[in-house]
């Protein structure tokens, strides 16, 4: 590849040829940074691993680079070529044998090559060889790989490659309907029948699709003609589950020359049959497959709580609690267990709705603050709408470059424009409300750093986190959680839905502002019906403005009953952590079902 267009894929294959690193895990540790920060460029790439190895430069690709002219370049590239491939036999009088011949085979292919390039450019005659040239060179050389034929060796080739040779033995594998012949799907643009009209009337050919097949059929004849003592014809009756699979057509035409005397003569291995013997398995899939095949039959345990006395004793002393990590207990405790204490070190970017959704609590948040600021209110009415739209769009081009939405620019444009158009609605939806609570804490934080944390009057339990926003009016309190996608919770469904968190944010604003509770809402923000679902006093339905859902307000000893069968839930939840109670609840794991660490919790 030529460096204009190198990215960091490949400075790893560089660090990860064999020989070239001692210490094979740098490489692993530089990929993992490269995906978490979802870097693909090799500039970066060269930048991390310098932090990482200061004094391992890789200055041999500066010099590399640095090759004054062809001659140079050549040469020191083929000084390189040879490193590479003597570095993995280091002070060792290695003998090749295997697939390390076709190392050798490469190597001096690509060397002769080098050697003729060299002598070009040092003769100067004709035009100037480029760089792009000698790269491309030497992509292009064709190597012969594997071993010579010689006895006690099979031969695997695609049927092009034995039409002019004669075999003992020929095995035809793959006899199944859409792999050989392939299967053919009409061309959408210049279907069959208007490529015989326009051969009839023009002088074009163009070939059918029917003679594509035809020319299967063609290749299976060639393999079927090229065995001297013995023609094997393979097919599958199933997939490795058990799934039927129909067999080639081709077998058809054989049957009808040979009648029921093909059959008579077949023979049929069973699923289990498939299985390779453990000390002759050709691949690591297969001989995981052969010594899960050979091993003891156990029925699979299914995790039942922690039974580790020190992690038990470690989670009996917890006090403090985040909201978000009660609801994600109440989902699955597997999935709490892993998030949560054992933490798996991540190796992609953070998910892109979760950077959107940073995103968009930042830019609301300083986008309420400067209105606030410059209006002397934080409510956004018809009066001050256009104002805090120009707000927004600027906080959106402020914001921008502090949150990383994707590696590639079209799609950060795309996914701007859309929260552009989101959050624009929003505050649409929030004119037209005409509320009378007043947005007064935005991102108000408890139980974090020294702010004051809540105990929902619970023993020895305190509770952590963060509220996207509250609106207040006449001592009442309206709790406000966005959600950048499309779903709400309305109240009928926190209980099935496990939904925790902004009942429980009414709580710590009752409790640390001493505001009554007027209500807790979900607003998603990705909706295009995106009226806040949640709990609402039926009381205040005037004060509380349109923009809700009618089913959502409850009369006020509802919404604190409601309130207190969360209080109960913590309760049960913090006992359920500190007991060590880790089972897996897969049909609440995820959003859409299913395990949401399928290679870790057993049940998934």
């Amino acid at each position: 590849r030529h460096p204009g267009d190198a990215c960091a894929d490949d400075l790893l294959a560089y660090l990860r040829s064999p020989g070239r690193l001692r210490k094979p895990f740098l490489a692993d540790r530089l990929e993992a940074t490269l995906r978490a920060e979802g870097a693909t460029g090799l500039g970066r790439a060269r930048e991390l691993w310098l932090e990482q190895n200061p004094s391992f430069e890789l200055t041999e690709l500066d010099e590399l680079g640095a090759a004054e002219g062809t001659a140079a370049y050549v040469a020191r590239l083929d000084r390189e070529l040879e490193r590479l491939f003597a570095a993995p036999y280091r002070a060792a009088a290695h003998v090749l044998e295997g697939p390390e011949l076709d190392d050798a085979r490469v190597f001096r292919q690509a060397r002769g090559a080098l050697a003729d390039l060299h002598r070009l450019a040092v003769a100067k005659c004709g035009r100037e060889i480029g760089d792009d040239q000698v790269l491309g060179t030497v992509a292009e050389l064709p190597v012969r790989l594997g071993e010579n034929p010689q006895p006690d060796r099979v031969q695997v080739a695609s049927p092009e490659e034995v039409r002019a040779r004669r075999f003992e033995a020929v095995f035809v594998c793959g006899l199944q309907a859409g792999e050989f012949p392939s299967g053919s799907r009409p061309d959408p643009f210049l279907p069959d029948d208007y490529r015989h009209e326009l051969s009839r009337t023009t002088d074009l050919r163009l070939p059918a699709r029917e003679d594509q097949i035809e020319r299967e059929r063609y290749l299976f004849y060639v393999c079927a003609s090229r065995a001297e003592r013995r023609l094997v014809l393979s097919s599958r009756t199933s997939d490795e589950e058990g799934n039927p699979q129909p067999e080639s057509f081709l077998l058809a035409d054989v049957r009808d020359l040979f009648g029921d005397a093909l059959d008579a003569g077949a023979l049929t291995r069973t699923l289990s049959e498939v299985t390779w013997p453990l000390e002759v398995a050709p691949t690591g899939h297969e001989w995981t497959r052969a010594a899960a095949a050979a091993g003891p039959r156990v029925e699979q345990a299914v995790p039942d709580g922690l039974r580790s006395e020190d992690a038990i004793e470690d989670l009996a002393g917890e006090r403090a609690f985040s909201a978000s990590a009660l609801e994600a207990f109440a989902d699955c405790p597997v999935k709490w267990l892993v998030d949560r204490r054992l933490d798996p070190e991540a190796l992609e970017p953070d998910p892109e709705a979760m950077v959107r959704g940073s995103y968009a609590h930042e830019v609301l948040r300083r986008t309420y603050e400067r209105l606030r600021e410059k209006t002397g209110s934080a409510r956004v009415s018809d009066a001050n709408r256009s104002e805090a739209e120009r707000i927004l769009l600027d906080e959106l081009e402020r914001c921008g470059d502090r949150f990383q939405l994707s590696t590639t620019q079209a799609r950060v444009r795309t996914v701007v424009r859309k929260l552009q158009f989101d959050l624009l609605r929003f505050l649409a939806r929030e004119a037209e409300g005409q509320s009378a609570f007043e947005p007064e804490h935005f991102e108000l934080a408890f139980g974090v750093a020294d702010e004051p944390a809540p105990t929902l009057g619970l023993e020895d339990v305190t509770i952590t986190g963060r509220i996207d926003r509250v609106d207040v009016h006449d001592g009442r309190a309206l709790v406000r959680d966005y959600k950048t996608g499309r779903t709400a919770y309305p109240v009928a469904r926190w209980g099935p839905d496990t939904r925790l968190q902004a009942a429980l944010y009414a709580l710590a604003v009752e409790e640390l502002l001493g505001l009554t509770p007027a209500g807790a809402v979900y607003v998603p923000l990705g909706n295009k019906d995106n009226r806040a679902r949640g709990l609402l006093s039926e009381e205040l339905r005037g004060e509380l403005g349109s923009g809700f859902v009618g089913t959502d307000f409850k009369p006020e000893g509802e919404v604190r009953a409601e309130l207190e069968r969360a209080r109960d839930r913590v309760a049960e939840l913090v006992e359920g952590i500190r007991r060590g109670d880790v089972h897996p609840c897969p049909e609440t794991c995820s959003p859409r079902g299913g395990c949401s660490y399928p290679s870790i919790c057993r049940t998934g």
